[in-house]
């Protein structure tokens, strides 16, 4: 078929363009959390590659490159996994990606394994199922094509809803410190805009499975216009909203703070510092921990470390402790083999004098109780 450029192939190729640049330079930023940066790196280079593909229809390009025909069919099943990811990492600083991590991508990968008989296909084989399977009049869907594009749509409602529910429990937990305000108020408007494409893509297939219902061309330029918006919204996002991207505190420093000589670089190495030492060797769990203590065996004068827990991450030190043995507590109360023990025991463990001040230092970083938090993981098990 011989190619040819229309106003919506332009528009699709300028942003598959303009996603791969911007992917590119979110991967390699070495400021800030780097983590959050590379998952809604990987996120924009698949709407990306998305639109890459919507111009090789509209061109008629693909017939050249068939290889690339059918490429990010399976994509629905990680664009919300990733959203969610980034949404993890974008909030929670002691978020890190783990086995049970992997287990967000097994649909990707069902659905990759169940695609691979027509990837090991020659091109002009794959050129002539494309024909029957997309050009046609009326094109052969079958029930296995229906289900997979369902259960896609489903998938990606799921994790939309997770990430708002993340969003929501950050809210609710930072008690008004303002922390992550911006990131907050940033992720609302990206999952905003990825429940908008969601929508469109139930349009698309509602029609596409001719449900009593004329298949209109223009939600195809409806979807690639919420695609490459979201795309230049990142990019706005990241000039209009650096600290969002570079890891600058969201908080300006406190009063008391704004004569120390304390730079941002070495803040941000003893905040990195300060979390691993509370993630690897749990000093938390001494129900005597002071400030000093801990000040000590970092070797950071006890100042700088008190101005880097208020500053850095939003808390006093009394809450910033709490936190690490409330969630400590909730490892040993979700795991088999803390079952018998009793909760006032896996409170004093972790570091807490007594079941009062456990209760509520719980429920103030939960929502609820230990009791109920017990009851509610044994039920889901």
């Amino acid at each position: 078929m011989q190619t040819a450029l229309n106003t919506w192939a332009l528009l699709a190729l300028s942003g598959a363009i303009y996603g791969v640049f911007l992917a590119a330079f979110l991967f390699v930023q070495k400021r800030g959390n780097r983590q959050a940066n590379r998952y809604l790196a990987i996120l924009v280079f698949l709407f990306a590659l998305k639109l890459a593909e919507f111009a090789g229809y509209w061109t008629n390009y693909l017939f050249e490159m068939p290889h690339f025909i059918f490429f990010t069919s399976s994509f629905p099943f990680l664009l919300g996994v990733i959203l969610y990811l980034y949404g993890q990492t974008l909030l929670n600083d002691q978020f890190r990606f783990s086995t049970t991590t992997i287990l967000h991508f097994v649909p990707f990968a069902i659905q990759l394994f169940y695609n691979m008989p027509f990837y090991v296909l020659s091109g002009p084989e794959k050129i002539e199922i494309f024909k029957s399977a997309v050009l046609a009049d009326n094109p052969p869907f079958n029930a296995a094509y229906f289900f997979i594009k369902g259960l896609q749509i489903s998938h990606m409602i799921i994790y939309a809803a997770l990430t708002f529910k993340l969003r929501q429990s950050t809210e609710a937990s930072s008690n008004g410190n303002g922390r992550h305000a911006p990131q907050l108020k940033w992720l609302r408007y990206l999952t905003f805009g990825f429940v908008g494409f969601i929508t469109l893509l139930i349009l698309h297939a509602v029609m596409l499975f001719n449900f009593g219902y004329e298949y209109i061309v223009e939600v195809d330029y409806l979807i690639l216009l919420i695609s490459s918006l979201m795309l230049y919204a990142v990019g706005f996002m990241t000039l209009r909203h650096p600290e969002i991207f570079s890891g600058k505190a969201s908080l300006p420093a406190s009063p008391k703070y704004q004569k120390s000589a304390l730079s941002d670089e070495t803040a941000e190495a003893y905040r990195k510092k300060l979390l691993k030492e509370m993630t690897e060797r749990k000093p938390f769990v001494q129900p005597d921990l002071r400030i000093q203590h801990l000040a000590e065996s970092l070797s950071i004068p006890p100042y700088h470390l008190s101005q880097v827990i208020n500053d850095k991450l939003g808390q006093n030190f009394f809450d910033f402790v709490n936190r690490f043995r409330v969630e400590e507590a909730k490892t040993r109360l979700n795991a088999p083999e803390y079952e018998h023990h009793t909760i006032l025991s896996i409170a004093l463990d972790v570091g807490f004098n007594n079941k009062a001040s456990f209760n509520s230092a719980f429920k103030k970083h939960t929502g609820m109780t230990p009791s109920q938090f017990r009851q509610t993981t044994s039920i889901s098990q």
